[in-house]
């Protein structure tokens, strides 16, 4: 027991704890790959970024204190090509002398450069010995291809999506331990199980889909160690029923700064019609917008952030998490505040955001059909939705007063 608590303590203390899915389009209920980070960070404050800069136009997510923007934590290109990463403790590798912790790099210059697996292993070639990494990165692209790549400063090792010998269920969870590392080390194991159940349950259901991920994995609020399940537990009466519970180990957590699920596009299909279902904040705390590359710098206000501001939807979220986590002790990041969250008048945060998602994934869904339908992306009809959008987000945000 008293090595389960230090676990437990000492992975609530690491701040890149992300957890991650890869989903093949042989597995998902509509012949599309998925692949999905909830990215934890000691810097809260996210945002959105269109970049032109090289090959490839891409957006992806950066921290808005990076004004040169040259670390991105995952995004997709104009050519579908999507990228995430999980940092890895396990992996095994001889010292290396430069700079780590260079994730964000690398996949900026994937990004830029790379169209499919092909090409981003030949730049795992050509960076070997160069890149101060220690991750696994997760990559899909417009060709379907989808593969986990556990990478050192060295050398990497590949597990393809498509393989039913390497995952026999057409999906692949990480979150901050590598299946070629050192056995029982690295960070995650907990999150890695809580996922991995979410996921096979949504296999046995045929249910692997954009709302599986977003509903129950990005904001799962069960525990596979303990057997928690919140959103089955007693809650309290309303908003100001104050009830602090232990917070530690679930997916999404207090350093969860944002959460990205992407949607590839069938082999043939045009690489535009790829979305972003994007949160930026804590997805406990903050709703989904889709956006897509193809828009460019044309994405909805509330996504749009100053040079050393965040976007309203960010700082919203922020406002939301404040609420929550109350204790602002170095411990204090490990419980929470469950009534502004979850309440019995169904005022709480999550309560909102789901539902108001619920709306928002119906009719994007619905635009989303008619663009696959003509093979091709409606600009026109994606700004008139970000206005319908951003009407409601007002409302939402007026709901927190």
């Amino acid at each position: 027991m008293t090595k389960i608590l230090f676990l437990l303590l000492l992975s609530a203390g690491i701040a890149h704890a992300c957890t991650t899915v890869i989903i093949s389009g042989k597995s998902t209920k509509d012949g599309r790959p998925l692949i999905w980070k909830n990215r934890d960070t000691g810097r809260l404050d996210n945002k959105l970024s269109y970049c032109m800069d090289g090959r490839h136009a891409f957006a992806g997510v950066f921290d808005v204190a990076d004004t040169a923007e040259t670390d991105c934590f995952m995004g997709s290109n104009d050519a579908g090509f999507c990228i995430i990463n999980t940092a890895s403790y396990n992996l095994k590798y001889r010292s290396y002398p430069g700079k780590m912790d260079k994730e964000g790099v690398l996949m900026r210059q994937a990004l830029a450069t790379c169209a499919t697996l092909k090409e981003f292993e030949a730049l795992l070639a050509e960076t070997a010995g160069k890149r101060g990494v220690e991750a696994n990165f997760g990559v899909i692209d417009a060709q379907g291809g989808a593969a986990y790549y556990e990478t050192d400063p060295y050398a990497y090792t590949k597990f393809d999506v498509n393989d039913p010998r390497t995952a026999p269920h057409g999906y692949l969870v990480r979150t901050n331990f590598s299946f070629s590392g050192t056995p029982d080390d690295g960070q995650g194991y907990i999150r890695y199980n809580t996922a991995n159940d979410v996921f096979y349950w949504g296999l046995l259901g045929a249910d692997l889909t954009v709302e599986t991920i977003l509903h129950n994995a990005a904001r799962s609020l069960t525990h596979s160690l303990t057997g928690a399940n919140l959103l089955k537990s007693a809650l309290p009466l309303d908003a100001s029923d104050k009830m602090m519970i232990p917070f530690a180990d679930f997916i999404p957590r207090y350093s969860t700064a944002s959460s990205l699920i992407m949607q590839g596009v069938k082999k043939g299909e045009d690489p535009s019609l790829t979305t972003l279902w994007l949160m930026l904040g804590n997805p406990i705390m903050t709703p989904v917008v889709p956006v897509w590359v193809a828009m460019k710098a044309d994405q909805p206000a509330m996504l749009r952030h100053g040079i050393h501001a965040a976007s309203p939807l960010t700082a919203a979220a922020r406002q939301r998490h404040a609420r929550a986590f109350t204790v602002h002790t170095p411990e204090g990041e490990r419980y929470m505040d469950l009534a502004p969250v979850l309440n019995q008048q169904r005022t709480g945060t999550l309560q909102r955001v789901a539902a108001f998602d619920a709306v928002t994934v119906r009719e994007a869904g619905a635009m989303i059909g008619r663009f696959r339908a003509n093979n091709g992306l409606d600009r026109g009809a994606i700004s008139d939705f970000y206005r319908l959008l951003e009407s409601r987000m007002k409302q939402l945000d007026a709901s927190d007063e």
